[in-house]
């Protein structure tokens, strides 16, 4: 499933249970198409149990990935095209913020 080069893998901890983090990773899923809707042309996805498997086409490139969602973290390997590569560690900062966003209890 995965592209190109060797995926890139982001791991983020958490302790809602794994139900409680699948729910929200399937609420948040509309307000990322939102926030990326300018820059990819299509962002497909499917549930399997607690694995979404994932799709998006981005400046012509596809980008393949997973989120595995365990009890106490969730890991996401990302398939990146090896043009895409040079922007990897952007692209990791951001899926690390946007799930710890998603993971993390409401402050305040």
């Amino acid at each position: 499933m995965m592209t190109g080069a060797e995926p890139i893998t982001v791991t983020i901890s958490h302790r809602l249970g794994r139900e409680e983090a699948k729910r929200r990773i399937d609420r948040g899923l509309a307000s990322i198409r939102a926030e990326v809707a300018q820059y990819v042309k299509t962002l497909d996805y499917e549930w399997n149990g607690y694995e979404l498997d994932f799709r998006t086409s981005v400046m012509f490139q596809t980008i393949t990935g997973r989120i595995d969602v365990q009890e106490e973290y969730i890991r996401i390997e990302l398939g990146l095209p090896r043009l895409l590569h040079m922007v990897a560690k952007t692209v990791t900062g951001r899926i690390e913020k946007t799930g710890r966003a998603l993971l993390d209890p409401p402050k305040g």
